[in-house]
């Protein structure tokens, strides 16, 4: 194949899938001959569409209906056809009061942010919190409740708070529980989360053989807290827009994308893949990797705080999404946490 029909291959392949995306209805020749600039004859227009979909860049779905693209048409698009269209200063200015507010600790600021990638792009929006690997130690405090019940609170370097009640094996004084506390912070100051539960796994193990009342409590109090304190956690907004699409319009597949996003697991493990990524990623069904969404688009991007990436935030709506106006939204939101966290 020459260069200029590779060009024009791609001209119609460009036409025909941001047709597609306006009215995700499938895409005819006639339609394309009047848009494609050197005003191409149907004919030649349904012979290239014939050679595009022997690449498998097209499917006809039924036989006098048009073409739509593949997940492998999409593919091409978004990596070599995708014009990503600016952000209006309105938009922007949009995203970030969005993403504001009164509450600045890290996992309110995610929450939030979760719920504007909804909003704004009209698909579901999703955000990781930082993992254990990532989320370092700041404070820890025990607090009297009743008999032995006490409130462990954990606060990360981060600002991340976490409160679970513990059950303790005895009562103790105030004075005991002041004790292990500041035992505790000394203990763990500077380690990541899985690092401090393993130290107090392995003193906790230490001091059972050289036993000291207070100490070996705080080392057990500590497992206790450290084990329960997730170490990420995602959050997903806007599920019930997806339903407005027409892709997903038939509940039964509706229902195959809600039960493969309430499998946080393992959107958790896709998502780590953004963290992975310098700016935006864009995955196109199959390369989710995961079962019931392979007629699906995500669009991701890390955030970071000082410098060092610590999450990924992202949308997540059917394979025919309008990237060029995602795409900017996601990098532009991944830049605003990002200087959010700094703050």
């Amino acid at each position: 194949m020459t260069n200029e029909a590779t060009k024009r291959h791609l001209e119609i392949l460009q036409i025909l899938i941001s047709d597609y995306i306006a009215s995700a209805q499938p895409v005819g020749s006639r339609t394309i001959a009047k848009k494609h600039p050197s005003h191409l004859s149907p004919a030649t227009v349904r012979n290239i569409m014939a050679d595009l979909t022997e690449m498998g860049l097209l499917a006809q779905p039924h036989i006098s209906a048009g073409r739509i693209p593949t997940a492998e048409g999409m593919r091409v698009f978004v990596e070599s056809l995708l014009t990503r269209r600016e952000l209006t200063s309105a938009e922007m200015e949009e995203i970030r009061r969005r993403c504001a507010g009164d509450e600045c600790r890290i996992d309110a600021v995610l929450a939030r942010t979760s719920r504007m990638l909804a909003a704004v792009s009209h698909y579901a929006g999703m955000v990781i919190t930082p993992d254990a690997g990532r989320v370092k130690f700041r404070h820890m405090e025990f607090v009297p409740l009743s008999g032995r019940r006490l409130l462990g609170i954990f606060v990360s370097q981060d600002g991340t708070v976490q409160n679970r009640l513990v059950e303790a094996e005895g009562e103790f004084t105030y004075s005991e529980i002041e004790k292990i506390n500041n035992y505790c912070n000394r203990a763990f100051s500077g380690l990541t989360l899985e690092g401090a539960l393993e130290k107090a796994k392995r003193e906790l193990a230490q001091m059972r053989s050289e036993y000291d009342r207070i100490l070996g409590n705080a080392m057990v109090l500590s497992e206790k807290l450290l084990e329960v304190v997730p170490s990420e956690e995602l959050m997903i907004e806007g599920e019930m827009q997806l339903l407005g699409t027409p892709e997903f319009a038939e509940v039964e597949k509706f229902r195959r994308v809600v039960e493969a996003l309430d499998e946080k697991r393992t959107m958790v493990g896709f998502l780590e893949r953004c963290r992975e990524a310098d700016g935006v990623r864009i995955f196109i069904g199959s390369d989710v990797k995961v079962e019931g969404m392979d007629s699906i688009g995500v669009v991701g991007a890390p955030y970071l705080k000082d410098g060092r990436v610590i999450g990924a935030l992202g949308v997540i709506g059917p394979m025919r999404m309008d990237y060029s106006r995602v795409v900017p939204i996601v990098d532009f939101t991944s830049k605003v946490i990002s200087d959010a966290l700094d703050s």
